[in-house]
């Protein structure tokens, strides 16, 4: 971050800078099997620490049993190895993969009862979701309250995983989009609810619902220019957000559910292709995206009218809506009536096929068409999220059977989904902390976003060593998982629109 800081103002234009850093990129931000397995180990540690901690929780039954043994358990066992594969073991993700790994088969081989019986009543589709599908969710934002703030620690955050100016691949590049992915896969629409209603009644229905988004983004707008709170353009823009953004993408969605006929809106996928494809020829074709990246003066500034000062916000919509579409074709896959074990290894099969061919289309769109680009969410952006996304569903959902075949109770673990252990009445069944996330997601990531706020008013990030710098990060998220912890014992939703 200093190093480009002070490369910028040596740059005779902005435009001199950005293009100085897309060309000279390293290696490690082109599209590599080296690169993807970087990005992808890193949040692959999420899956895995729920099989570590169904380790412990076998080891420590009595201490779990207990509401705050429970929570520290839950800290240490997810928590803590995520924000170490982020900041301080950054560099050696696959070692603490592979410990991870064998410790937690150990501990489960001495003292797990792995059952002979068959798994498929453990995969149960109720009310709350799918079990994987929740504990994708709940590490999604997890994961992103962690970043957020690590990010301002550049003693502990590595520059490979910052946030590419113009295009590339990163860690923090996935933020946004599996948070649109992972909305869409419980959309209505993927989980088949249908609903009489009328068509102006739906959206009126979800200009209430997008209110909410609207305000936010406005109250984040202000709360920046009144504290003068460092925000980079060239993320969104200079007024536009990711509130914004999500508002936008489920308005536009909305509409075109309510008025597309039945025959089409059943493959959203069709649709996913034909709005990111269309986008993509106005990028390519249209030389769109040169506008985009430096205006029309060409000075690389976000001035003007509105549309102009928020161009990179404004126009990636279009490329999330298409990665909208998409994770709700892979929603409607996961939502099937799923009553055998075969059936749970044919999601698996159909998953991983969406990895290969995702996968397959984001190489050969990166190597020929456009590289993939955040910024303007374009095509091969949309690929790669479809991939990340869909892999991290298919590490979870093994995570689940594997949780479940060690389990020897009569309820078994089922991390993101606690409604056992809610009541708190018995050995929780359950990662509580991934339960609580999952119960109040939207208020978890805005207290993430405000104590980071918090940390970096009252704190020079850049001026700390590692070790307080891994402190301040893990007492962070301590923090901000108990308060969520705390609404989720008390039974508190702070959804109310």
């Amino acid at each position: 971050y200093f190093i480009q800081s002070n490369l910028r103002k040596r740059m005779k234009s902005k435009q001199q800078f950005l293009l100085h850093i897309e060309e000279n990129q390293p290696s490690w931000m082109s599209l590599t099997l080296d690169s993807y397995w970087m990005v992808t180990l890193s949040t692959f540690i999420g899956p895995l620490c729920l099989i570590f901690r169904e380790s412990i929780r076998k080891c420590l039954p009595t201490f779990i049993s207990n509401l705050y043994g429970s929570f520290i358990i839950d800290c240490f066992s997810i928590l803590a190895p995520i924000i170490l594969s982020f900041t301080m073991l950054s560099n050696y993700n696959t070692s603490l993969f592979i410990t991870l790994l064998m410790a937690s088969l150990i501990l489960l081989h001495y003292f797990g009862k792995h059952k002979g019986s068959s798994l498929e009543d453990y995969f149960p589709l109720t009310e709350h979701g799918l079990p994987f599908l929740n504990t994708y969710r709940a590490l999604v934002n997890l994961c992103t309250i962690v970043v957020i703030l690590a990010v301002d620690f550049p003693q502990v955050f590595p520059q490979k995983f910052h946030k590419r100016y113009t295009s590339g691949f990163s860690l923090m590049d996935t933020g946004v989009g599996s948070f649109i992915f992972s909305h869409a896969l419980v959309a209505p629409e993927a989980r088949n609810i249908q609903t009489n209603i009328s068509i102006l009644k739906r959206i009126k229905e979800c200009l209430v619902s997008c209110s909410m988004l609207i305000a936010l983004g406005c109250g984040r707008l202000f709360v920046t220019w009144m504290t003068n709170y460092s925000v980079s353009e060239e993320e969104y823009g200079k007024h536009w957000n990711f509130f914004f953004t999500l508002a936008c993408v489920k308005l536009f969605m909305t509409i075109l559910f309510s008025v597309a006929p039945k025959c089409i809106s059943k493959f959203p996928s069709i649709l996913a292709l034909i709005i990111g494809l269309s986008y993509q020829a106005l990028l390519t074709i249209g030389q769109f995206k040169d506008w985009i990246i430096v205006g029309d003066n060409k000075d690389c500034l976000y001035t003007g009218n509105f549309i102009h000062a928020n161009r990179p916000g404004f126009f990636s919509t279009f490329g999330y809506c298409s990665l909208y579409l998409f994770g709700i074709q892979v929603g409607m896959l996961i939502f099937k009536d799923r009553k055998t074990w075969l059936d749970q290894m044919k999601l698996s099969v159909n998953l991983c096929t969406i990895v290969i061919v995702s996968g397959s289309l984001t190489y050969f769109m990166n190597m020929y068409i456009d590289k993939s680009s955040r910024m303007i969410s374009n095509l091969t952006f949309i690929f790669w999220q479809v991939m990340h996304n869909t892999a991290l569903l298919l590490g979870s959902h093994f995570v689940d059977m594997i949780c479940a075949s060690f389990s020897n109770e009569d309820a078994p673990l089922i991390p993101g989904q606690c409604k056992a252990c809610s009541k708190r009445k018995s050995i929780p069944s359950c990662s509580c902390l991934l339960s609580a996330i999952n119960r109040n997601q939207l208020f978890f990531f805005l207290i993430g976003n405000v104590l980071t706020g918090l940390v970096n008013l009252s704190i020079k990030t850049g001026s700390v060593s590692q070790y307080v710098a891994f402190i301040i990060i893990f007492s962070y998220g301590f923090v901000v998982s108990g308060i969520t912890e705390i609404f989720f014992t008390y039974n508190i939703n702070t959804k109310f629109w």
